[in-house]
């Protein structure tokens, strides 16, 4: 029995209106995250950083798209859209490969990709490259012509091409031309024409292990489809915390604490610093309950956390220290905007003037934080105009004027 048109593109949109409820409204903290863990500049240099390694195109392009994450509706929207396109490219491809087996089947099928990428989504240190990849490689073998002569020998160029943009989950075009075994009584000629595609991509893979600095392991896995140091970012309780405190939310901080206790010694911190906003608790118990206050660094999210509380409460060299800390335990050997921005606060508050306007140019060449980089070069060049501003004035005016705080 066949699925009607309009029961395809209504489940198909109900699948992504589903994906963007959760991921805007269920999990947004998650695409704020993924933004704060990169810096994607606009220029040629960090282009052609990218794509000097295997996969370094689907990289690019995820980062690209991970920017827009910054609006966490935007963000959604970009992943709803994506799933949509991965479905319909997989419902194309498997009515190619099984065209005797039920539309309705293979229709139904083809959510199985969308399925199993939504559940490595939710898992920080899962990129966006491995589904960026994915749709890509898709969208490749939906190309390759029909015949199956011309198709092998596209697949001999698409094979050591597509692996060198998009990485290893190329091997689907290999896969993918296993669907002549059903319309050619030439199997054994089928396979050998797969084993040799599949001996080029093993091949290729080997050779790009002696000309880019990663494991042959990662180099199988796939050069940023996974980071290479797991659980260094954070637990989902850190990075709704984060969220929270993030958006000033400090009646949600405070309800979500009383629902369930906070286990992370940063997330009790921040409990804290919504009472203080909330006036539940002194300065001076504020700063008490600092004890320690580096035990609670134990990931790149929580060090961006403590490094906010700090800058809050008028502590710049820690806020400082703490956004160095996140800096250099993001992912991937990634930079991170958010750290950039910090360091470039703290930096014009200390008087360090050329420091900050390193950070400033090169948050100049991002897309989402230019303006705001232009407003602080204008601060840095002028640095006059400081005492004027709300926030630095005053915070420059404290760090002239004060010792030091030393925690332990």
């Amino acid at each position: 029995m066949e699925i009607k048109e309009k029961t395809k593109y209504a489940l198909i949109v109900f699948m992504g209106m589903s994906a963007f409820g959760y991921w805007a409204f269920a999990y947004p903290e998650m695409l704020m995250e993924r933004e704060s863990l990169q810096l994607f500049l606009l220029n040629g240099d960090y282009l052609a950083d990218r794509l000097v390694v295997p996969g370094g195109f689907a990289r690019y392009v995820g980062e690209f798209l991970v920017q827009f994450y910054m609006n966490e509706k935007v963000g959604a929207c970009i992943l709803s859209i994506l799933f949509m396109a991965i479905q319909w490219l997989s419902w194309l491809l498997l009515r190619r490969c099984v065209p005797s087996v039920k539309d309705k089947v293979l229709y139904m099928a083809s959510f199985l990709p969308v399925v199993a990428l939504w559940l490595l989504l939710c898992d920080i240190d899962i990129p966006m490259t491995l589904p960026v990849a994915i749709s890509l490689t898709l969208l490749l073998m939906y190309a390759l012509p029909a015949r199956r002569n011309l198709c092998l020998i596209v697949s001999l160029v698409i094979v050591p091409v597509g692996y060198w943009l998009v990485g290893p989950v190329i091997v689907l075009v290999v896969v993918y031309h296993l669907r002549w075994l059903h319309k050619s009584f030439r199997k054994v000629k089928i396979m050998a024409e797969s084993m040799m595609l599949a001996s080029l991509l093993a091949i290729c893979l080997l050779a790009s292990s002696c000309f880019v600095p990663y494991s042959l392991e990662n180099i199988f896995k796939g050069i940023d489809y996974q980071q290479i140091q797991v659980d260094k970012i954070g637990t989902h309780e850190v990075m709704q915390y984060d969220y929270l405190q993030r958006q000033k939310a400090w009646d949600k901080v405070l309800y979500k604490a009383t629902r369930k206790g906070p286990k992370a010694k940063a997330c009790v911190h921040i409990v804290n610093l919504a009472r203080f906003y909330k006036k539940e608790i002194t300065p001076e118990e504020l700063k008490v309950s600092l004890y320690k206050p580096f035990t609670a660094l134990t990931s790149t999210v929580s060090a961006m956390m403590m490094s906010d509380l700090f800058f809050q409460m008028g502590y710049v060299n820690f806020a400082q220290r703490c956004m160095f800390e996140a800096m250099e335990s993001t992912s991937n050997y990634n930079k991170s905007g958010r750290a950039l921005c910090r360091l470039a606060e703290t930096a014009l508050v200390t008087g360090q003037y050329e420091v900050a306007l390193k950070y400033v140019s090169l948050l100049e060449e991002t897309l989402f934080y230019r303006k705001w980089a232009q407003v602080m070069k204008s601060l840095v060049l002028h640095p006059e105009q400081i005492k004027a501003h709300p926030m630095y004035g005053p915070l420059q005016k404290i760090y002239s004027e004060t010792e030091d705080e030393l925690f332990i």
